[in-house]
């Protein structure tokens, strides 16, 4: 049995109990995978990760567990765990996950990702997915399709009207796991109110994973040029989140996609493994 360390870190946030937290274990060295996921579920976060050796040429290699299972991807993790291993400086760090290498930067305390170019298919039943979030299919965005967009996770985007839509919405029995978003927003600046509901979790405070291909969708889709998305999620739950979305290329022909935002060290301690 030996001794980890964790550094608690609360992500897309500027202060302490918003954003979305994580734990970091420094050094997942010797651990193994039945104990990697006996610790998250004994955290009971969203995610926890677990940093250990590179093996294809990265700086780190982190391993991403939710209570229930270790995820090939996913954006908060990423972001806090470059944050935590910063330590204060600026970096530039390549993380490996199941999903490839990723880059990340560390600029001033800003920690920005590069996602994987999201995949996007059209969802034809809007009556049925409108009745799946207890909303009317006249709440729903008519300008707007809905689509299920991945960049290693899968998530179903659905437009309505208007912000009290997003806070009536009151998920059943979700096939996939659903973003809700308006362009009405709350906070001067930002460009899309959202909520994300999962088929694991009943709500998520940040969705980095989520906002690459939400930001995708909202270029292709006429909505922004890409150039500087504002995300706001986690305001009904109490922990206002804030993230920042750069996306590359055209409305046909999207050539990159960046999340990034603001992390708060919390605390930290310790498991025996």
């Amino acid at each position: 049995m030996t001794r980890h360390e964790y550094t608690l870190v609360d992500v897309f946030t500027d202060r302490k109990f918003g954003g979305n937290q994580l734990a970091v274990f420094h050094d997942g060295a010797g651990v193994s995978d039945a104990l990697m996921q006996a610790a998250a579920k004994e955290l009971n976060l969203t995610e926890i990760t677990f940093v250990v050796r590179a093996e294809h040429g990265g700086d780190h290699k982190i391993r991403i567990f939710s209570p229930t299972r270790e995820l090939p991807f996913a954006g908060h993790p990423t972001i806090g765990t470059a944050f935590v291993l910063a330590r204060g400086r600026d970096a530039t760090l390549r993380l490996e996950e199941q999903v490839g290498t990723l880059q990340v930067t560390v600029r001033d305390g800003f920690t920005e990702m590069e996602q994987p170019l999201p995949t996007f298919e059209r969802v034809a039943d809007r009556d049925a997915v409108a009745a799946s979030l207890a909303l009317d299919a006249a709440d729903l965005e008519p300008a707007l399709p809905i689509e299920i967009g991945s960049s290693g996770l899968r998530f179903m985007f659905v437009a309505v009207k208007t912000l009290d839509a997003v806070r009536r919405a009151s998920p059943r029995e979700l096939a996939e796991a659903a973003y809700i978003f308006t362009t009405h927003t709350v906070e001067p600046g930002s460009t899309v109110h959202g909520r994300m509901y999962g088929q694991e979790i009943a709500e998520d405070p940040a969705t980095g994973s989520a906002n690459g291909p939400l930001g995708a969708f909202l270029v292709r889709h006429g909505l922004s040029d890409g150039i500087r998305i504002v995300s706001e999620q986690g305001f009904e739950m109490g922990r206002p989140s804030l993230l920042y979305v750069r996306v590359g290329g055209t409305r046909d022909r999207i050539t990159s996609v960046h999340v990034g935002g603001r992390c708060t060290i919390v605390g930290g301690g310790w498991l025996d493994l």
